[in-house]
């Protein structure tokens, strides 16, 4: 199925109150960890080890991250990580993954430095993948 069908799924699925009663915000998103971004990470490890990079993913039910060593020293650090907010309301049609304390949940994007405050909820693994190489370039470049 096309990305922005299954977009389309989710939101008119939302929109429609499935899953409202359930308190599935926090699973969804850790389930989302294991399922999606370690299979990203192991990818990405796997073909950074074929150009003579050491590389470690970790993960545990809240983050999952990728540690790229080049020569004994740390070159980039990338991690995926379960975020807790409260909020009082929201002016979108669709309701967020909240449970029943009215807590939202996001899967966010934070390097070694600085969280990015991207949210990566509905990625694929090739997004991540993507989103990964953009920020590592973008580190590499800034870097020289």
């Amino acid at each position: 199925m096309s990305d922005w069908k299954r977009d389309l799924k989710m939101l008119l699925a939302a929109a429609e109150g499935e899953g409202r009663s359930k308190p599935e915000g926090p699973s969804r998103v850790r389930g989302f960890i294991s399922d999606v971004v370690v299979p990203a990470f192991e990818e990405l490890a796997g073909e950074l080890q074929e150009h003579e990079r050491d590389v470690e993913v970790e993960h545990s039910d809240r983050m999952a991250s990728i540690r790229v060593m080049k020569d004994g020293k740390e070159e980039f650090y990338y991690e995926v990580k379960v975020k807790a907010y409260r909020n009082k309301g929201f002016a979108f049609p669709v309701a967020p993954l909240r449970d029943p304390e009215g807590k939202t949940y996001r899967a966010e994007i934070h390097l070694r430095d600085r969280p990015l405050h991207q949210d990566v909820t509905n990625s694929t693994k090739e997004d991540l993948i993507r989103y990964f190489l953009h920020d590592y370039r973008r580190h590499l470049v800034w870097s020289l």
